[in-house]
């Protein structure tokens, strides 16, 4: 199993993007640092929604940005609202237009991933990453396994498994994990796992989860990587930005837990 480590604003410091690389396996590119090279970056994470449709100009940064790198062999991408127009209160997307259908949103995600790989062409990787659901109108068939399922089953489209997402939706939702990740984890064709920590909090709902993107706590590493071994999740990246110190801690012991685990 191997960690991909997210180029984050943390790599704009050269001393701490070498304390990084040194402890990590490969690197995933992301668009927001779309101007930092270094090696080993084998992964790029962009956050474009598939299921919405492309722009001219989100095609135009991959035609400038993504296709001149030879070294990437997987790309992951995103569905995260049902919606084009939203507002964003909080961090949270609201619907400030109609709800696209799930025809439509399966429809508008197979012509993005056309339209990707006519630009990148057919030999890398093309993941879509499962989102986290807020109860505002806006992430219900996107979050669900009908729409994910329908994309990674029909076309040559893997999965990129959000632990913490899934956390999120399922107790936002009411429903359990374990159903949730196992119909998306059976299938067989999750590439990657994406790993922070979620929070809760109650309100006169019960209980709200939020993507905290926070270490994660022990439960959470031991489930990460049972899952891993379990479904043969070759890559696992840790998704926290706030402190180079606390991310390199992690990323050693997270090494060193997998590595004890694998012995067994």
């Amino acid at each position: 199993m191997d960690l991909v480590t997210p180029i984050s604003h943390l790599f704009k410091d050269k001393k701490n993007a070498e304390l990084i690389i040194e402890n990590t396996d490969f690197l995933e590119a992301r668009e927001r640092t779309c101007e930092l090279f270094f090696p080993k970056t084998t992964h790029y994470h962009i956050d474009f929604d598939l299921n919405i449709g492309l722009t001219e100009k989100q095609i135009q940064f991959l035609i400038d940005f993504v296709k001149p790198r030879e070294e990437i062999n997987t790309l992951t991408f995103q569905a995260a609202r049902d919606c084009e127009k939203i507002n964003i209160i909080d961090g949270i997307y609201y619907p400030n237009s109609k709800v696209i259908s799930i025809n439509d949103q399966i429809q508008n995600t197979k012509k993005s991933l056309s339209q990707i790989r006519n630009v990148l062409g057919t030999e890398r990787k093309i993941g879509i990453e499962n989102n986290n659901f807020y109860p505002t109108g806006a992430y219900e068939i996107c979050t669900s396994s009908e729409y994910l399922l329908s994309i990674i089953d029909s076309y040559d489209c893997h999965l990129l498994f959000d632990i913490a997402h899934a956390l999120v939706t399922c107790a936002n939702k009411n429903i359990s994990f374990k159903n949730y990740y196992k119909s998306l984890l059976e299938t067989k064709k999750c590439i990657q796992m994406h790993l922070c920590q979620p929070s809760y909090s109650h309100n006169e709902l019960g209980i709200e989860a939020r993507d905290a993107h926070e270490i994660p706590n022990f439960e959470l590493i031991e489930l990460s990587v049972y899952l891993c071994t379990n479904y043969e999740i070759k890559k696992i990246t840790v998704e926290y930005y706030k402190e180079v110190e606390k991310l390199v801690l992690f990323l050693k012991y997270l090494r060193n837990f997998i590595t004890k685990n694998e012995k067994r």
